[in-house]
């Protein structure tokens, strides 16, 4: 059973509600106005609202807004008998779950209220591990509250109790290390070492002594002995950080770590065993080089025991202002200035920004920004340049006359999936279309002159 209310000025509306979700188990709360709603929020556990857009006292999107200062987590669908586009898409763009017109079924609203309710457990699943984070993590640095990032936060609290190998992919600078920190910390060997390896970072002579570790006298230079990283990672997790860069004779002493659990130091005659839970992350296609003879396709299968794909932050939009705000608090404590904000134009600009370089690239872009910015708000003119140009391109489609309809539809479908960052669900909501729609078409303009911009999203 769940806590529900819900906001409507209509009284059949809010009954007829209340009727169906009490039937099938939940505590319904009902509201006519939105100070109304506000003060039963404070007195009740809600986990869920349903809001009409239009209320007698208020705008829904802004009840929501309040109502997330006092609840964070709580999740909302919000109706309407006449909307339009851009309030359907600035309503999804704050974070409501869903947006369903009027004229909907029962049932509909039954499978839309399940389905938000599953997110809303796995918010506080995200905020559980969020806690047990900060408690090892002085810098709380996973933050976001997304279709996508809870998703992978979901998958991270089912596979970190386990022993399995966890091959992380994803675009440079989504995250990959803070999820594996995740997954060692959330797991029973949080109480020994965590170990990290930049593989890419280490030349090809010395990443397996890097590794391995070395007898005295193994090769010039060896003056001592010297453990190895996965003896320092004995009973703890070890990460392997751009893995697709080790060199092939590496991967074969690897391979037998995964396999066996042992090794010999470089140099060395005595068999060592470790026990060791390995996560390891790239930006590159396993798969492809396995084709092209450059990793081990054996070693490949050894890694991807359990696979997560990291989104890009593009395809995570809503977490843009939470991200950007963190490290700009973190900044400005840093270097001793008093707290600041974003104005609107500027956090427009940066959620309307694709962010090639994803989180690494935000926060840079806000390093920057409260470098330059003189006041206590960092405006537009305080971003770069590629972040304030790509924000000014037009919010609707141009279309020139005598464009076939499939031009027009090629057009309104790359524009939508922009808007919404490639999330295709929101795109799809916003077209009027099922997801399986989208997909299809999505498919047949892959084979025409003109292919569709998409931005990759995340498979978890």
């Amino acid at each position: 059973m769940s806590e529900i209310l819900v906001v409507d000025d209509d009284a059949n509306t809010r009954e007829a509600l209340a009727g169906s979700l009490k039937k099938i188990g939940h505590q319904v709360f009902l509201a006519g106005a939105g100070a109304e709603a506000l003060e039963l929020v404070r007195q009740q556990p809600v986990e869920l609202a349903i809001i009409d857009l239009k209320l007698p006292d208020m705008e829904g999107t802004d009840l929501f807004e309040a109502m997330r200062i006092i609840r964070p987590y709580t999740i909302a669908i919000m109706i309407s008998a006449r909307a339009t586009v851009d309030e359907a898409v600035s309503a999804l763009k704050l974070g409501i779950y869903d947006f369903i017109t009027k004229d909907f079924r029962m049932q509909e609203i039954r499978k839309v209220v399940n389905k938000a309710l599953e997110t809303q457990q796995l918010l506080q699943e995200n905020q559980k591990l969020r806690q047990a984070l900060q408690e090892r993590l002085a810098s709380g640095r996973i933050i976001g509250r997304s279709q996508a990032f809870l998703k992978i936060i979901h998958q991270v609290n089912k596979i970190a109790p386990l022993r399995s190998t966890v091959l992380l992919t994803g675009e440079s600078g989504v995250g990959k290390e803070l999820i594996a920190e995740a997954i060692h910390y959330g797991s029973p060997r949080r109480d020994k070492p965590l170990v990290k390896v930049n593989c890419g970072a280490l030349p090809e002579g010395l990443i397996e002594s890097e590794l391995f570790g070395h007898e005295k006298g193994a090769f010039t230079g060896a003056h001592q002995q010297r453990k190895g990283r996965f003896e320092l990672a004995d009973g703890g997790t070890i990460f392997l950080d751009e893995v697709a860069e080790m060199p092939l004779s590496t991967q074969v002493k690897l391979l037998r770590v995964l396999q066996e659990g042992e090794f010999e130091r470089v140099g060395g005659a005595r068999t060592l065993k470790v026990d060791v839970r390995l996560v390891a992350a790239t930006n590159q296609n396993l798969e492809d080089m396995v084709a092209a003879g450059v990793f081990r396709k054996d070693l490949f299968y050894r890694l991807n025991v359990i696979h997560l794909e990291v989104p890009p932050l593009r395809a995570r939009d809503e977490d843009i202002p939470l991200l950007a705000q963190h490290f700009l608090d973190k900044f400005c404590l840093e270097n001793e200035r008093p707290p600041m904000g974003f104005s609107p134009e500027a956090l427009k600009a940066l959620k309307n920004y694709l962010w090639p370089g994803n989180v690494r690239e935000l926060e840079n872009v806000v390093e920057r920004a409260v470098a330059l910015c003189t006041g206590s708000t960092v405006g537009l003119d305080d971003l770069p340049d590629e972040v304030r140009q790509q924000s000014q391109t037009e919010d609707h489609i141009v279309v020139q006359v005598g464009a076939s309809m499939e031009e027009i539809e090629r057009l309104a479908i790359r524009q939508t999936l922009k808007k919404t960052g490639g999330d295709k669900e929101v795109a799809a909501r916003i077209l009027g279309i099922g997801l399986a729609t989208l997909y299809r078409r999505l498919k047949e303009m892959e084979h025409k002159e003109t292919p569709v911009l998409e931005t990759p999203t995340a498979e978890i």
